[in-house]
């Protein structure tokens, strides 16, 4: 069976709308979007989000939050990827199951499935607590003591002003519009995958997935 053209292996149907935030380790705008080599020549990043609102067949998944993090050794398309999927404790036995379907690919649809080719190890997936903060380019969260990123203002070099820009993808694979900004703080300090980046990349977002 194929879902926007990537296999699913089960016939769970799966969708939510989501906010986003995302920091990784390039500099500003990430050369990743525009199917170029990541600035540094390989990846460190991690997607989290606040699910508003969405569903796993009957399991509800709304209020639910989650990080998926990951490091390439070169470009992520370059595959040999170690992953991590880290998933509000909060979540019960069936949600669990479902977010880790998901989020690791196995019910297809976009992204993950997609991601999934790029993951050589996952590593053990984390149930811890979350605190969560979704204001613009200001937003900021925590899962645990695991990872963590905080957004900050895009500022001119010279004057220390401020400044914004919207990324607009319309074939973009995790969501079609991008507000980018800066990161203020941006780690992940999870056994098998330790990395930091702050003052680089990020960007939020609210959008949808779905198979």
């Amino acid at each position: 069976m194929f879902q926007n053209g990537v296999a699913t292996t089960t016939g769970t149907k799966w969708r939510y709308d989501i906010e986003m935030i995302t920091a990784c380790n390039c500099d500003w705008g990430c050369p990743c979007n525009f199917n170029a080599m990541p600035t540094r020549g390989f990846c460190t990043g991690a997607y989290a989000a606040n699910i508003r609102s969405g569903h796993s067949d009957e399991v509800k998944l709304d209020g639910l939050k989650f990080v998926w993090a990951a490091h390439w050794p070169g470009a992520i398309h370059e595959g040999r990827g170690t992953g991590k999927i880290m998933i509000d404790e909060k979540a019960s036995s069936d949600q669990r199951k479902a977010l880790q379907g998901i989020l690791t690919g196995s019910f297809g649809g976009l992204p993950w499935a997609i991601f999934k080719n790029t993951i050589d190890e996952w590593l053990e997936v984390s149930f811890v607590p979350f605190e969560w903060n979704f204001d613009g380019a200001r937003s900021w969260y925590k899962a645990g003591a695991e990872a963590q990123a905080s957004l900050d203002p895009m500022r001119n070099p010279v004057t220390g002003a401020e400044t914004s820009a919207q990324i607009l993808l319309p074939n973009g694979l995790v969501a079609k519009e991008l507000n980018t900004t800066a990161t203020k703080t941006f780690s992940v300090f999870a056994d098998g995958l330790k990395f930091a980046a702050p003052g680089r990349y990020g960007f939020y977002t609210v959008t949808e997935h779905k198979n």
